[in-house]
């Protein structure tokens, strides 16, 4: 049952009925642990919940905590000397005549003599002290981050000699699960998983909540772990919202302890690092921890530190890579971005490009390739290269920190420039995730070019939806082609059409081959690009090579 809407003489109403039925009922706030009662209109906090166990802190294991955050009916029983209690807690939401609402729960509570079998099954409540709760997840019960690194390291301080491994288990796209079904609902779930870590947790070890769908587990190494935690995850649970069935998929990365004497924290960041490389990876469940990905790590964090140093030396410097016709004719080009060190070092935007996107700094880059784009198309007003249109790259992440459509708007208007100049690939991937945004792109009158389609992603609904003019084949397309395989030909000539038949213009990039090239033609390419013709090269060698 989800939570009531009650005004509070509902409330009081409500509660005096269910008072007549049960030896306790009571209205209790648990987030502040304190009994509320309700009359003539009014609410009022009053002693401490508690204290109907004669404790003076939060029970472990609260009900009524647990069906406010989760918006369901809760039940637990619990046993003092030879009373058995059982308490349900229904979780309302209590309206009052201003507008303020207040979270609280309908507790019950009713008591017996507990049977024999009921004096051996079930322990005797805990009154538990001040350390116990601070050292525990009020929602589900298992360490919050300060009691899980107390707890691993007087596990390592009381074996010296066994070995351990630490995990990091995630939901995959959980936030999804709270903009679509709703908070509590996505805290119900968390309560769910951290049931299943628990109820498959062997013997020595322990597991954590360390915040949002993050939970940690510190196990002893044993023979067949892999295999087990694989299997934990395999089997993830399918929980019902609303009658729909809703698997969850769980992810996990691994790190074998090694040293000891390092924080608890990096032994979870180290866990955390192996399962972030696998975390848009459906196919892939679980990933270790190797020195190769610190490497990595290292390299990512060198990179952030050095942006912005890097922009005020100039080091970022904008490369072209020219598209033809089908004439071999220089026809347009793609901006690229080349990060050159002042030594002469060149750091690949493999490396780069992803970095700065983790890191938000991308935005902050393609602003800068942007205007440099612009600038250029500026400078060659009245050379040979007056007509050729750039396309620059707007990657997803853009999207979370700019206005796009606003600052290309502005920069075409700052350096009045004919709007068809500019030309704007974005990837399929943030075509249908930002669709709106892309949306407003092409209202203001610019160039869409769809990139890299065809790079396992390909939806039909995103030519159907997004009024593009070009689409752009993926080499990985072109590649997957060239390999005797004439399924992705096929592919290929049917693309082509179709994209033709929806009056966009057809872009072909990474053409490596001159069996590519006679291809792609053949089947009706409007422009090719790809080391076949020119990699991406200097501005000043673009305008020697080309400016006759």
């Amino acid at each position: 049952m989800a939570a009531m809407d009650l005004t509070l003489d509902e409330a009081a109403k409500l509660l005096a009925t269910e008072q007549e039925r049960h030896k306790l009922a009571r209205l209790v706030d648990p987030e502040e642990c304190r009994e509320l009662s309700v009359s003539g209109g009014a609410c009022a906090y009053g002693q401490p919940c508690h204290a109907v166990w004669g404790s003076e802190h939060r029970c472990s294991n609260c009900t009524s905590f647990r069906s406010c955050h989760t918006a369901r009916k809760t039940k637990k029983q619990e046993r003092q000397g030879n009373q058995l209690y059982e308490i349900t807690s229904q979780p309302v939401r209590l309206h009052a005549a201003d507008g303020t609402t207040v979270q609280a729960s309908l507790e019950f509570i009713d008591w017996r003599e507990a049977t024999a079998e009921e004096l051996a099954a079930i322990p005797q409540k805990n009154n538990e002290n001040a350390t116990f709760l601070s050292e525990h997840d009020a929602l589900t019960g298992l360490y919050n981050k300060d009691g899980f690194a107390h707890a691993v390291r007087q596990a390592l301080a009381a074996d010296a000699a066994a070995a351990y491994t630490m995990i990091s288990i995630n939901l995959r796209q959980f936030h999804m699960i709270n903009d679509l079904y709703s908070i509590e609902r996505g805290n119900a779930i968390l309560v769910t998983v951290a049931l299943a870590i628990r109820a498959k947790l062997p013997g020595g070890a322990c597991a954590g909540r360390m915040f949002g769908d993050h939970f940690v587990i510190f196990t002893p190494t044993r023979d067949g772990l892999d295999e087990r935690l694989e299997k934990f995850l395999q089997q993830a649970p399918v929980v019902d919202i609303d009658g729909e069935r809703l698997p969850l998929h769980l992810h996990a990365g691994v790190y074998a302890i090694e040293d000891r004497n390092l924080p608890v924290a990096v032994m979870i960041d180290r866990a955390d690092m192996a399962r972030k490389e696998i975390e848009n990876d459906y196919n892939i469940t679980s990933a270790r921890y190797t020195q190769k990905l610190w490497d990595k790590a290292r390299d990512q964090q060198w990179m952030v530190n050095h942006f912005a140093e890097a922009m005020e030396r100039g080091e970022f410097h904008i490369y072209l890579q020219p598209q033809f016709d089908r004439d071999v004719r220089l026809s347009a080009a793609e901006v690229l971005v080349r990060w050159i060190q002042a030594d002469g070092t060149v750091i690949s935007p493999g490396r780069f490009i992803p970095c700065f996107e983790a890191s938000g700094q991308v935005a902050q880059l393609d602003r800068f390739v942007w205007e440099q784009a612009v600038r250029q198309l500026k400078a060659w007003e009245g050379t040979p290269f007056e007509k050729l249109a750039l396309s620059i790259n707007v990657s997803p992440k853009d999207f979370l920190y700019l206005d796009v459509a606003s600052v290309l708007t502005e920069l075409i208007a700052q350096y009045e420039l004919p709007i068809e100049k500019l030309r704007v690939e974005i990837t399929e991937s943030a075509v249908v995730s930002k669709s709106q945004m892309v949306d407003s792109i092409v209202d203001v009158g610019f160039h869409v070019e769809i990139d890299d389609f065809g790079k396992g992603y390909s939806s039909l609904n995103t030519l159907r939806s997004i009024h593009a003019k070009t689409l752009k084949l993926d080499m990985f397309f072109l590649r997957s082609s060239d390999q005797g395989e004439a399924r992705g030909r096929i592919i290929i000539d049917h693309v082509i059409q179709m994209g033709k038949e929806l009056g966009m213009s057809i872009v072909a990039e990474g053409v490596e081959t001159e069996a590519q090239k006679s291809h792609l033609l053949a089947a009706g390419c409007d422009s090719l690009q790809g080391f076949l013709f020119s990699p991406p090269i200097p501005v000043d060698a673009f305008e020697k090579k080309y400016g006759k």
